[in-house]
């Protein structure tokens, strides 16, 4: 994927779509990622992981695995593969501005 307009700002993302650089990330960019990934409208439980899985990667420097962002968020698997129908990898945490995690294919 190319770099992208969000408003203002550029959103600079790797040949995966991933954004280039977390620090970059902020609430008014998802949107956009959201509609580069065909993914939404967003809803309430789209922000829910959204939110945790970005909080979960800035305190323990990995994104969390599906059954920890069902725990955390009262959502089931299906209800997750519902709202992120690409995948968590590239849905969630492409929206949380995460980088892909090594091995993920």
């Amino acid at each position: 994927m190319a770099d992208s307009d969000a408003g203002a700002e550029q959103v600079k993302l790797d040949d995966e779509g991933f954004l280039k650089a977390i620090a970059c990330w902020d609430r008014r960019m998802v949107e956009t990622l959201a509609r580069l990934n065909e993914i939404g409208p967003l809803t309430e439980d789209h922000w829910k992981i959204i939110d945790f899985v970005r909080g979960y990667y800035l305190e323990h420097g990995v994104g969390p695995p599906v059954v920890r962002i069902g725990k955390a968020t009262g959502l089931n698997a299906a209800d997750i593969c519902r709202l992120f129908p690409c995948g968590v990898v590239r849905g969630a945490f492409r929206l949380a501005g995460l980088p892909r995690p090594p091995g993920c294919i």
